[in-house]
C-alpha cells in the first residue's frame, strides 16, 4: 500500500471510482407529522403555577432542610429528586447543602457506610464540588484497594453506589477503576444469594449505562415507570412522587407543544420532499434536544437544537450519500460565502442551502433582539467549518484513501456535528444561565493560538464532540462500511494496526477512549480553564449523554428500533401516572 499525504490508500490497483448517485435505503420516517400538527393536546400549556404544585414544592423543600435531618436521609432525598427529575426546582437548596456537608466533612460521619459515602461523593463531583477518593479510605486496606473482607462490602446497595461513583472519575484515579472491577465482580458473586428484587436490581445496573452516563430526563422516564409498576425504592416520599409526576406531564405538554411548532416548521421547509434520498429524522431529533435541555426555561435552546440537528441529519446525507465532488465543493464555497456562489448549485442544494440559511438567520436575528449580540458571524463560520470537516470525509471516501487515526480524530470532532450545535445552544441560553464570560467560541484575533480562519471552543465542547464522533462510529461502522461510506474510528484503529488488528480490539479501544474521554469530561466541568458554569457545561454534558443513549444499542437515528420509538412516546407522548393516555397510538407505525 502507498502513502499520501499522511493517509494511507487502500489499493493503487482498483479502477477509479465511478461518480453515481446512490441509495442506503434508509428506514423511513414513522412518525405522521399531520397527526402531531393535529393534536388537540399539543396546544401550550399555561406558564401560572398552580395551588397545588405550589404546596407540593414548599413539602419537598422543608423535607430537604428539616433540622436535624440524618445525612445519609438528606443524601437519599437528594438522590431522589435527581432520579425523578424534579431536582431543577431546588439547585440552590441542594448545592447548599452539598456545600455545607463538604465543608465539615460530612464523609467522616458515614464512614462505616459505604452506600452513603459513595453517593455522597458521586453527588459532591456531579456538582463539581471537590472530593478526593480519600474519602472512601475507610473501606479501602493500606494499598489502596478495597478491602474484601470489610462485612460494609458485602452490602448490594454499597456496592451499587460505589459502582456509580467510579464513573465521576478523573483521568489518572486508577483507584475508582479498581473500585469499579471490585463491585463490579462482589455483585457478581453476592447475586444467587440475593432476595429477587435486590438481584433484579443489581443485574440491570450491570447491563444499562451507569447513571452518570444517563441523561437526566430519560431517567426519570424510568423512575417514574418503576414507582408505577410497583418495581422501586419504597422510601420516597409521597409529596415527592406527586410532584415528580405532575412535574413530568407539565413538561412533557411544554415539550408537545414546541414539537407541533417545529414540526410545522420542518413541513413548511419541504426537505423531506426535496432531498428524498435523506434520512427525515426531525421527531427523533427534537427527542435529542429535550433531553440535552429539558428545562422549561430553555425552550428557545430546544427549538434551535432540533432545527439545526434535523438539518445536520439532511447535511450529512448529502456529504456521506449523494453529492458528488464537484458539487460538494461548490456547496461548501456557497455557505462560506454566505450565498449562492456563481457555480451552478443543483436545486436540490439550493433548497439545502436555503433552509439552513433562513433558519440560522432567524435564529442569530433572535438572539440580537432578546440579548443584543450580533452572534449570525459565529453561525456562519461554524457551518463552514462542519461543510469543510464533511468535504475532507467525502474525499477520503471518493479517493479511498484511509487517514491516520490522529488525523481522522480532529477532524471527527467537528464532522460529529457537536461543535455547531452547541454553539447555538449557548447562543440561546438565558442571559441569566451564562457566566458573564459567554461560553461561546471565540473567533479571529481573540483565538489565541488559532488560526485566523477558525474558531477555538471550549475544551468542553471538543471533549463532548469527541465522544460524540466515537459513539457514532461504534453504532454505524458495519453499515457504512458495506455502503461503501468514508473511514470511522474502527477502520483507521485497524489500518494502523498494520491489518493485524481485529475489529474487536478496535471495538474495545473505542470503549476505552470514550470512557478515558469521560474522565476528562469530569475533570473540565469541575476544574478547567473555560469550565462554564451553569446550564452551559449541563447541556455540553447532556449532549454526550443523549448521545450514548442514541448510540447504545446500534443507530438509534438512522434505524431507530421498535424500544427506541418507545422510549420517544414514553417521553413525548405518553403521561406519567397509572392512568396512561393512548392518545399518542397513531402517531407512529411499523409499516
Amino acid at each position: 500500500m502507498a502513502s499520501a499525504g499522511g493517509a494511507t490508500l487502500y489499493s493503487e490497483q482498483l479502477p477509479p471510482v465511478v461518480l453515481h448517485r446512490r441509495s442506503a435505503n434508509y428506514q423511513r420516517n414513522t412518525w405522521d407529522y399531520d397527526s402531531i400538527c393535529s393534536m388537540e393536546y399539543a396546544k401550550k400549556p399555561s406558564e401560572q403555577i398552580s395551588p397545588v404544585e405550589t404546596s407540593l414544592k414548599q413539602r419537598v423543600r422543608q423535607l430537604l432542610l428539616t433540622e436535624g435531618q440524618e445525612l445519609a436521609t438528606r443524601l437519599r432525598i437528594i438522590c431522589q429528586l435527581q432520579n425523578l427529575g424534579v431536582a431543577y426546582h431546588f439547585e440552590e437548596e441542594i448545592t447548599g447543602i452539598l456545600m455545607s456537608m463538604h465543608a465539615h466533612d460530612a464523609h467522616l460521619q458515614l464512614k462505616h457506610d459505604l452506600s452513603s459515602t459513595a453517593l455522597l461523593f458521586r453527588m459532591l463531583r456531579a456538582h463539581g464540588i471537590p472530593a478526593s477518593i480519600e474519602m472512601l479510605s475507610a473501606f479501602c486496606d493500606g494499598n489502596g484497594d478495597l478491602e474484601a473482607a470489610n462485612p460494609s462490602l458485602d452490602d448490594s446497595d454499597g456496592l451499587i453506589a460505589l459502582y456509580e461513583a467510579s464513573y465521576l472519575a478523573f483521568p489518572g484515579e486508577a483507584m475508582l477503576d479498581r473500585a469499579r472491577a471490585f463491585a463490579i465482580e462482589k455483585l457478581q458473586e453476592l447475586m444467587p444469594s440475593m432476595k429477587p428484587y435486590q438481584r433484579e436490581k443489581a443485574r440491570s445496573v450491570l447491563l444499562d449505562l451507569p447513571l452518570h452516563w444517563r441523561a437526566p430526563r430519560l431517567q426519570a422516564v424510568r423512575s417514574l415507570k418503576e414507582h408505577r409498576d410497583d418495581r422501586c425504592d419504597r422510601s420516597v416520599d409521597p409529596s415527592i412522587l406527586q410532584l415528580a409526576a405532575l412535574d413530568f406531564n407539565q413538561v412533557q405538554a411544554l415539550h408537545r407543544s414546541e414539537l407541533l411548532e417545529v414540526t410545522r416548521w420542518w413541513k413548511e421547509t419541504g426537505l423531506g420532499e426535496k432531498l428524498p434520498f435523506a434520512r427525515d429524522r426531525l421527531v427523533e431529533c427534537f427527542f435529542c434536544a429535550a433531553c440535552i435541555a429539558p428545562e422549561p426555561r430553555l425552550a428557545a435552546c430546544r427549538e434551535v437544537l432540533a432545527k439545526v440537528g434535523a438539518l445536520i441529519v439532511h447535511l450529512d446525507d448529502v456529504y456521506d450519500l449523494y453529492g458528488t465532488l464537484d458539487e460538494l465543493d461548490a456547496f461548501t464555497d456557497a455557505v462560506g460565502a454566505w450565498q449562492v456562489s456563481s457555480a451552478p448549485l443543483p436545486e436540490y442544494m439550493k433548497a439545502m442551502y436555503s433552509a439552513i440559511r433562513s433558519t440560522s438567520t432567524a435564529a442569530a436575528d433572535r438572539v440580537l433582539k432578546e440579548q443584543g449580540h450580533d452572534v449570525l458571524p459565529l453561525y456562519k463560520k461554524a457551518w463552514h467549518e462542519l461543510c469543510k470537516a464533511f468535504l475532507v470525509e467525502a474525499k477520503w471516501q471518493h479517493g479511498r484513501t484511509m487517514p491516520s487515526l490522529d488525523e481522522y480524530l480532529d477532524n471527527g470532532w467537528i464532522t460529529s456535528t457537536g461543535p455547531l450545535l452547541l454553539l447555538h445552544a449557548f447562543t440561546m441560553l438565558p442571559h441569566t444561565q451564562r457566566q458573564q464570560q459567554d461560553p461561546w467560541p471565540r473567533d479571529d484575533d481573540d483565538n489565541n493560538g488559532g488560526s485566523k480562519d477558525e474558531m477555538v471552543y471550549p475544551r468542553l465542547v471538543e471533549l463532548c464532540s469527541r465522544v460524540f464522533r466515537l459513539c457514532n462510529d461504534h453504532a454505524t461502522h458495519e453499515a457504512e462500511s458495506e455502503r461503501g461510506e468514508g473511514p470511522s474510528f474502527i477502520a483507521c484503529h485497524m489500518a494502523e494496526a498494520g491489518g493485524r488488528g481485529s475489529e474487536g480490539e478496535a471495538r474495545g479501544a473505542v470503549a476505552d477512549s470514550v470512557a478515558e474521554t469521560l474522565k476528562e469530561v469530569n475533570w473540565e466541568v469541575a476544574f478547567g480553564i473555560r469550565s462554564m458554569a451553569g446550564a452551559a457545561d449541563r447541556v455540553c454534558v447532556n449532549l454526550a449523554r443523549i448521545i450514548q443513549c442514541i448510540y447504545h444499542d446500534g443507530d438509534g437515528i438512522t434505524s431507530p428500533t421498535d424500544s427506541r420509538k418507545r422510549l420517544v412516546k414514553d417521553l413525548l407522548f405518553t403521561p406519567a401516572g397509572p392512568d396512561i393516555s393512548e392518545a399518542s397510538a397513531e402517531l407512529y407505525s411499523d409499516e
